[in-house]
């Protein structure tokens, strides 16, 4: 009897067991690109490992054109007799005309009901996502996917990155009060793919970009964590002068120029008056490089330097905080440091919008010199 009860266990187990997937079978995409054709009409690129011993590639990339993501998916499973898997999906690119002109939310929307695909996929915006997907200048990588993915992940690991991925992306869009950002792949000819901006967002529609070492007054006030990367600043070297700070050499040109390292920081939003914010930040340093060497004997001489480099990185905040201003977009949050004052706790989003356009923006940072030279 009870071999009949272990044989029926054994048979009922059996019948639940999912459908057999053979690794031969699967195309394993590790990147999907979109591209914006016309009104209603995209294209999407995917990137496919394969591990079929008749085939000699062990990547191919396919392309196909429809009006929603899950039409391109059944578009693509046409065009090969692999099974289109998402489980390593890893980087969503989005060329730059499609997040302008009609935003990336639908088809994130779809990528989230999707339980293969995890909330850590990273998301960039490209200027033409299929010829990034299809780029053969890097070979270290069997595929284009695993470079990309490889690029964002070491960058997301030196918090160097704002909004990487899918949920940093989607928890910034639906609150109230600050903007996300994605990094820009830029995809030029004869050379592998490289990030060479952050861009801009207001809702879901790219409204402009930065550089990715400008991304440092975001994270001043966003990220107390975060790797604000080596800052070096061309400064005329009129400017030492009148501050009494002699130059060893004479430089070549009329730039002075200095390169620091952040050490440690902090940044805070402080709304002063009800038309006036202050962006209060303090940044230790060290000193990487001078050039032309200049001589610093003592606390004086570092305090004329502090006072330089301060009012160098002020003057680039400022004219930031202008553009962010002047394209009503608000990476740093200063929408959700006003609504949690109670007085505007009830604006609405088209408010404090209007609200953050008509706004005082008064950047202050302070500097610190720890160490004079000293290189790690």
């Amino acid at each position: 009897m009870k071999i009949w009860v272990i044989l029926l266990c054994f048979f009922l187990c059996t019948a639940c067991m999912p459908s057999e997937k053979i690794l031969e079978k699967q195309g394993i995409s590790t990147i999907i690109g979109f591209d914006f054709l016309d009104e209603d009409t995209y294209k999407g690129t995917i990137s496919l490992l394969q591990f079929d011993r008749k085939e000699e590639k062990t990547s191919v990339t396919i392309s196909a054109v429809g009006t929603t993501s899950k039409q391109i998916r059944q578009n693509l499973e046409q065009q090969t007799s692999h099974d289109l898997t998402s489980g390593q999906l890893r980087t969503i690119l989005f060329d730059k005309d499609m997040a302008e002109m009609i935003g990336i939310s639908s088809f994130l929307d779809t990528m989230q009901r999707d339980r293969s695909i995890g909330s850590l996929i990273f998301l960039a915006i490209t200027n033409n996502a299929e010829s990034t997907i299809n780029n053969k200048n890097y070979e270290e990588y069997p595929e284009m996917g695993s470079y990309i993915y490889q690029l964002l992940d070491k960058h997301e690991k030196k918090e160097m990155l704002i909004n990487s991925n899918l949920h940093e992306f989607i928890s910034t869009l639906y609150e109230i009060g600050i903007d996300p950002t994605l990094p820009i792949i830029s995809n030029e000819n004869g050379v592998a793919p490289y990030i060479n901006g952050v861009a801009l967002f207001k809702d879901d529609k790219m409204v402009g970009s930065i550089s990715l070492i400008e991304t440092l007054y975001i994270k001043l006030f966003t990220n107390h964590n975060a790797f604000l990367g080596n800052i070096t600043l061309k400064i005329p070297a009129e400017v030492l002068e009148k501050k009494g700070i002699t130059l060893v050499e004479k430089p070549k040109g009329d730039k002075f120029n200095i390169t620091i390292h952040p050490i440690k920081y902090r940044g805070k939003v402080e709304l002063s008056k009800e038309e006036s914010v202050n962006l209060n930040a303090t940044i230790s340093v060290s000193i990487l490089e001078l050039q032309p060497p200049v001589t610093i004997k003592n606390k004086e001489s570092i305090k004329k330097l502090e006072q330089i480099i301060e009012e160098e990185l002020n003057k680039e905040f400022g004219d930031i905080l202008e553009k962010f201003k002047k394209l009503n977009t608000d990476p740093i949050g200063i929408g959700r440091k006003i609504k949690s004052i109670r007085k505007y706790s009830s604006l609405n989003e088209e408010d404090l919008r209007e609200k953050y356009s008509t706004l005082k923006l008064k950047p202050n940072i302070k500097v610190e010199i720890k160490r004079t030279g000293a290189v790690d």
